[in-house]
C-alpha cells in the first residue's frame, strides 16, 4: 500500500504541467526521489507529509496548526454543507467537460476542496485538483489528511501554476488576487467566490460588537471583482445551521470575529452560545476580463 507521500508525490508528477517555478515561471521536471526543477535550476523538494512550499521568501501568518484542526472540525460537522452543494451543482450547470482542473486559492486545510472533488468524482467528472494558501501548516494539514490533491503553500500574488490552466477557481471565504485568477483561467473557465453577506454570523457578530461592526456590507469587495472580471452570475445562499455547544470554541478559533472578543465576552459566549448560528453568503460567478 501506497503511503500518503507516496500518493501525493504522483498527483504532483500527473499534474507537474500545471505547476510554475515561483521565481522565473518556468515549467518543472520531476527529477528523483522528490524534486521539482525549473531549467534556470530552481529546485523545490516535497515536504513531508506530501507538498510543495513554493513561496519565494518565507511569510508569518496568525494561521495556526490549532486553528485549522478547528476549521476542519467545524467544516466536519455541515456547517458549510449546503454551500459546498450549491457550488459544486454550479460547477456541473456550467461545464460539460469530463475533466476538470480545479484550484482552490486559500485552500486553508483543504476540507472543502476534498469534499468537492468527491461530490464531483461522485457525478462521474474526474478532477485535477491543486489546493494552494500561504499558511504552511494548513497545507501540511491538507496533505495529511486528503491525499491525491496538489497542496502548495503559495502566494496568490505569485501563484505557482501554468497560465490558463485552471477550468474553474474556488476563492472561498479568502482573500484575492484577480490579475493572477484572471492569468489562470482558461479562456472557458470561471471563478468561483463566496463572499459573506450582511446577515453571516449575525449572532455571533451581534454578541461582540454593539456599534456600527454589527452590521456587514461586502460593496467593496463585490465591486472591485466586478473592476476586474466579468460578473455572470451572483447568488446568495443563507440557512440557519445548528452548532453544537462542544463545537463552540473550535468555531471562536476558526473565525477572525472569535480573535477580537474580550475574556470576559468570551467565557459567557462560551457558557451560553447560541444554538445555531445564521450562514449568509454570496457565491459570485466570474470569468476573465475580455482583452481590451
Amino acid at each position: 500500500m501506497l503511503s500518503k507521500m507516496e500518493i501525493n508525490k504522483l498527483a504532483m508528477i500527473e499534474s507537474i504541467a500545471l505547476l510554475a517555478c515561483p521565481i522565473c515561471g518556468g515549467e518543472f521536471v520531476f527529477k528523483e526521489p522528490h524534486s521539482f526543477v525549473c531549467p534556470e535550476q530552481h529546485g523545490f523538494d516535497i515536504a513531508k507529509p506530501g507538498y510543495l512550499h513554493l513561496l519565494k521568501q518565507v511569510h508569518k501568518t496568525k494561521y495556526d496548526q490549532a486553528l485549522f484542526e478547528s476549521r476542519k472540525k467545524v467544516i466536519a460537522s455541515g456547517f458549510f454543507e449546503k454551500l459546498i452543494e450549491r457550488m459544486t451543482n454550479i460547477i456541473n450547470a456550467n461545464t460539460e467537460k469530463p475533466a476538470l482542473v480545479l484550484y482552490d486559492a486559500g485552500c486553508g486545510e483543504g476540507s472543502h476542496l476534498a469534499r468537492m472533488v468527491k461530490e464531483l468524482q461522485a457525478g462521474g467528472q474526474s478532477a485535477q485538483a491543486v489546493g494552494l494558501d500561504i499558511a504552511k501548516e494548513g497545507i501540511k494539514q491538507a496533505a495529511r489528511d486528503y491525499p491525491g490533491i496538489v497542496w502548495t503553500v503559495a502566494d496568490l500574488a505569485n501563484c505557482p501554476n501554468q497560465p490558463e490552466t485552471a477550468d474553474v477557481i474556488l476563492n472561498i471565504l479568502s482573500p484575492s488576487n484577480y490579475e493572477e485568477f484572471n492569468r489562470l483561467l482558461k479562456k472557458d473557465g470561471f471563478l468561483l467566490k463566496v463572499v459573506p453577506e450582511e446577515n453571516y454570523l449575525r449572532e455571533l457578530r451581534e454578541f461582540i460588537y454593539v456599534d456600527e461592526k454589527s452590521s456587514y456590507s461586502n460593496e467593496s469587495v463585490t465591486s472591485r471583482l466586478a473592476e476586474k472580471l466579468t460578473v455572470e452570475q451572483m447568488e446568495r445562499v443563507t440557512y440557519q445551521s445548528p452548532i453544537a455547544k462542544t463545537l463552540f470554541a473550535d468555531f471562536l478559533e476558526m473565525t477572525p470575529l472569535g480573535w477580537h472578543i474580550d475574556a470576559e465576552k468570551k467565557r459567557d459566549l462560551l457558557a451560553n452560545p447560541p444554538q445555531e448560528l445564521t450562514v449568509d453568503l454570496q457565491i459570485i460567478i466570474a470569468r476573465r476580463a475580455p482583452l481590451l
